[in-house]
């Protein structure tokens, strides 16, 4: 399957280590209210914990399938970003990132994350 890859990243912003573990919650948002488009994203099973000092920054991998602009019995909507939940949050955060993704029946899922790992730019 082709599509992009690029990285989601958790800095650490207080003043204490903290910790991840496992792969965050990700799905497509459209509009003002943040209304999900299609199935969230499939994360990938394995994980560690990360320890995340303050200032530091994990991350963890995500892969877009370019399938919803590619397949003709899609019903394409745009989509305004991605709501992620960090591993074990019920707080999401919004990440701005315009894109496609499809109405039911052809609602994916379209996007595949990995687990929060060390480092700023983990990819999958």
């Amino acid at each position: 399957m082709q599509g992009s890859h690029s990285s989601l990243r958790f800095t650490n912003i207080g003043s204490s280590a903290c910790e991840l573990t496992g792969a965050p919650g990700v799905s497509y948002v459209t509009g003002n209210s943040g209304t999900q488009v299609g199935d969230p994203a499939t994360r990938v099973l394995g994980h560690q914990v990360v320890t995340i000092k303050p200032g530091a920054t994990a991350s963890a991998g995500l892969f877009r399938s370019s399938a919803p602009e590619k397949t003709p019995s899609c019903h394409q909507v745009s989509v305004r970003g991605l709501r992620v939940y960090p591993p074990d949050s019920k707080t999401a955060a919004f990440v701005p990132s315009a894109g496609t993704a499809c109405k039911a029946p052809m609602n994916g899922p379209y996007l595949k994350v990995g687990p929060v790992l060390p480092g700023a730019n983990n990819t999958m």
